[in-house]
């Protein structure tokens, strides 16, 4: 028997890095499953303000968000607000709450739908949360060790005295959390769609599979859960510093603000799903490499034996 040659000569079986996929996970965002993740995203992070600004207008009977827009409230003014302001009025009836689990439902059902659908596989419950139950035993510890150190190394920088340094550190440690956040979400991913795609081989050779699968490019992952979780912060930051300074002593510029943050809520959203998807295109592609290597080591095996 011949013996077999190199998958890697074959386009469509060699292995692609995660920077590979982002042109091919860029276009066809504004799917029926990419509008639902706007749409759940905006009920999470602008239906609760307003839901909450409903709430003090029906509590109180006013509101002074148009005269008082971008100012803060200490400590002792939330407690007076909390004891004495009757904002404990059928606070459990309160809009906000309702709006913010429905639209976290949404998001997380419409990014799985999206993800699966781009991996080609079925999204169902189960692979949905047993995914999260791998990246508790693979991925907490490694990645949590990883942003620990590097806190810590930025905690140190900080306290050297140079101004310079001490930005880089109150800048860069929030980062490092977020960015945390954001792998851990990589994991997962890799996770149910593994898990959605069937344990053929074993579950330790799974869960070997989707550490592996964030590992070997942990440049790249990094610079993506970074970057993201740093694009994603600072839109809105820009869009609270506008207004901020302008201030909202009109109610035209209170809806200004409101849209605006819609406009960055939807973008910050769709930053998301194209990660969703990049991540769905390296898992699918991964999953081939996987399955050819095992393939042709079987192919071998078989030449040596004869």
């Amino acid at each position: 028997m011949e013996r077999p040659t190199t998958i890697h000569t074959e386009e469509a079986l060699a292995p692609r890095a995660p920077w590979s996929c982002l042109i091919s996970a860029a276009p066809g965002g504004f799917t029926r499953w990419g509008w639902g993740l706007m749409a759940g995203w905006m009920l999470v992070l602008l239906g609760p303000s307003l839901g909450w600004a409903g709430h003090i207008r029906r509590a109180a009977g006013w509101s002074a968000l148009p005269n008082h827009w971008g100012e803060s409230l200490s400590a002792r003014d939330v407690w007076e607000l909390w004891e004495n302001g009757g904002l404990l009025h059928r606070l459990t009836n309160s809009p906000t709450v309702h709006l913010f689990g429905l639209g976290m439902i949404i998001v997380l059902w419409c990014g799985w739908r999206m993800q699966a659908e781009r991996a080609g596989l079925k999204a169902r419950l189960g692979p949905w949360l047993l995914g999260a139950l791998d990246t508790a035993l693979i991925g907490f510890l490694p990645l949590g060790a990883v942003a620990w150190l590097a806190d810590l190394m930025l905690a140190r920088l900080g306290g050297s005295g140079l101004d310079a340094l001490g930005w880089t550190a109150f800048f860069g440690r929030p980062l490092v959390w977020m960015g945390l956040v954001a792998a851990l979400n990589l994991q997962w991913w890799l996770c149910r769609l593994g898990r959605s795609a069937g344990l053929t081989r074993g579950y330790l050779t799974h869960l070997w599979d989707c550490f592996t699968g964030l590992w070997s490019h942990p440049i790249q992952w990094g610079s993506l859960s970074l970057g993201g979780a740093a694009l994603r912060s600072l839109l809105p930051f820009l869009v609270l510093l506008l207004a901020w300074r302008m201030g909202g002593g009109t109610p035209f510029r209170v809806w200004l603000f409101l849209l605006l943050q819609l406009l960055v809520t939807a973008v910050n959203a769709w930053l998301m799903g194209w990660l969703l998807r990049t991540t769905a295109f390296f898992w699918h592609q991964d999953a081939i490499v996987r399955e050819a290597r095992a393939a042709l080591e079987e192919s071998i095996r078989e030449a040596e034996a004869s």
